[in-house]
């Protein structure tokens, strides 16, 4: 149950380092195995400063939108972060510009060495459906665990959408297979498993956290 000491806010410029750990720590996904350094060639360091140019760029409705996170705070010290969005609310698909901000920000060489593993990275990609509530990254600093505190900023971001766009029926995450923790978590938010995708590549598990990607889907009642 959220205490009543955290207050709840939208994200805005003063927050950009924690939304970068927000998008580091979620990326990891409970390993050590961190994409940008996989799949762009990009050390920690670098990847940091590469997130904190996308989240600058202020681009709206898609993962990396600064827009889009919603904070838990107490005591002027942020809790958690939770990313969400409407998928095509612009007209755009959000894989299209997250992609976007990826070419323009990273250098040319991490572009080249993500084309080249592309094939690879399909075999675990999802789309996302339009007109939906798309939760993205989820992130609890480590001394508020166990508050609930991804549950409630879940719940606020549904219904913070849902006045923005009142007719959605559905609400979409993408996870991890390994990350039973997170799976678990989701389901309380009365997400359900609906689909599981299984890369065929071994190699797979050298650079994502899992072999395998879950969609949970959770039917909204107005």
């Amino acid at each position: 149950m959220i205490m009543p000491e955290f207050s709840i806010r939208k994200a805005s410029l003063k927050d950009v380092p924690f939304l970068v750990n927000t998008i580091i720590e979620a990326e990891k996904s409970g390993t050590e195995i961190f994409t940008y350094s996989t799949i762009f060639g990009l050390s920690e360091d670098e990847s940091r400063k590469y997130i904190t140019d996308m989240l600058l760029e202020e681009i709206d409705g898609c993962e990396l939108s600064m827009s889009g996170f919603l904070l838990a705070e107490k005591d002027n010290q942020l809790a958690a972060a939770v990313g969400a969005w409407i998928e095509g609310y612009e007209g755009i698909p959000s894989s299209i510009l997250k992609g976007n901000l990826l070419s323009y920000t990273l250098p040319k060489a991490c572009i080249e060495k993500a084309m080249s593993l592309n094939n690879l990275v399909k075999e675990l990609h999802l789309e996302y459906i339009d007109n939906t509530i798309q939760i993205g990254l989820v992130y609890v600093s480590e001394s508020f665990r166990g508050m609930g505190l991804a549950n409630f900023l879940i719940e606020e971001q549904i219904k913070q959408l849902l006045q923005v766009s009142p007719g959605i029926k559905e609400s979409y995450v993408q996870v991890f297979g390994d990350n039973k923790a997170a799976i678990k978590s989701y389901q309380k938010s009365g997400f359900k498993i609906i689909s599981e995708k299984r890369a065929v590549s071994k190699e797979i598990i050298n650079y994502f956290p899992s072999d395998s990607k879950v969609l949970m889907k959770r039917e909204l009642n107005q």
